[in-house]
């Protein structure tokens, strides 16, 4: 078990503990007022959440162990120094500019659901603005925290890099699009410098599970663009 698993599933009891808290122990809890219900709705939201990536990093380390073990592998590229860093400085400002107009947009739709609830009920409102703000903080500090470890992984030494008809591995950092939901859309060879490997897939996403495009970029090292361009026709065939 990896320890992504571990982790989802220490918090799927949490949530569970949290969703079921106000019903078990009403009396202890009974000062909270409304606060139970919004924390029993925080917990189910949490702990269903949680306990759905379980098998998504489970999928994930079963495509790890067979690119590790060589299994279904198309290409297998290592980086000078030089050529990593170019790359790695024009991803985390490409990175951090989508994280950061995500994080406004929705701190916009949770402000605007927090005044429809205040002009209903401001009491129940104001406890449903504090839930929506800590999720916010949440993935506040989530979005800061991938961005560090992404530059640190980034500006370390130069990673070993693994492309399969399933995914690809980037160092530690990997990316699926065969397998749970996720699906193959294009691959694209792109000028630089560095030039680079744009492989494009869908990801399930929303309550509709509307698919939702993802782009990784893999640099391409030099003198082995032909190799990238058979890779992107075998991802593409």
């Amino acid at each position: 078990m990896s320890t992504g698993e571990r982790v989802c599933w220490v918090l799927t009891l949490v949530g569970a503990g949290m969703a079921t808290a106000p019903f078990v122990a009403e009396e202890a809890l009974a000062p909270m007022g409304s606060g139970r219900f919004a924390m029993a709705f925080f917990g189910a939201i949490m702990g269903l959440s949680c306990f759905i990536c379980t098998f998504l990093f489970r999928s994930l380390n079963r495509v790890r162990r067979e690119l590790l073990a060589g299994r279904g592998l198309l290409v297998k590229w290592n980086y000078t120094d030089e050529e990593w860093r170019a790359f790695a400085g024009e991803e985390y400002r490409a990175q951090s500019g989508s994280k950061n107009k995500l994080l406004w947009f929705t701190a916009i739709f949770m402000i605007g659901v927090t005044i429809f609830y205040v002009v209903r009920d401001p009491g129940s409102g104001l406890v449903v603005g504090a839930v929506l703000l800590v999720c916010w903080v949440l993935a506040w500090i989530a979005a800061r925290a991938t961005l560090r470890s992404t530059a640190v992984a980034q500006g370390g030494a130069s990673p070993e890099v693994r492309i399969g008809r399933d995914g690809l591995l980037i160092g530690d950092e990997m990316h699926i699009w065969r397998g749970w939901g996720n699906s193959f859309s294009k691959c694209e060879l792109r000028d630089g410098p560095p030039r680079q490997l744009a492989i494009c897939y869908l990801v399930p996403a929303g309550r509709g599970m509307v698919l939702r495009p993802q782009v990784v970029h893999v640099p391409v090292p030099a003198a082995h663009e032909a190799e990238a361009a058979d890779v992107m026709r075998q991802l593409q065939t």
